[in-house]
């Protein structure tokens, strides 16, 4: 089952037609971090977590 963040990545990656290496890089995040995050690994810091959710906001029109 997908966490809520992850969600969040994945509606975001389809609405903007980005795959996990593009997202990684213009969120500043690692490849790695972002395959984990999807693939339900909750071993993200609330930091990270909010920064995440700050990127997909200033990014999109979720």
């Amino acid at each position: 089952m997908q966490n809520s963040l992850a969600e969040l990545i994945i509606q975001y990656q389809k609405k903007t037609n980005k795959n996990d290496a593009q997202f990684a890089f213009e969120s500043h995040f690692t490849v790695e971090k972002i395959h984990k995050i999807k693939a339900g690994s909750n071993n993200y810091t609330a930091d990270e977590e909010r920064r995440i959710i700050q990127y997909i906001k200033e990014h999109s029109s979720f």
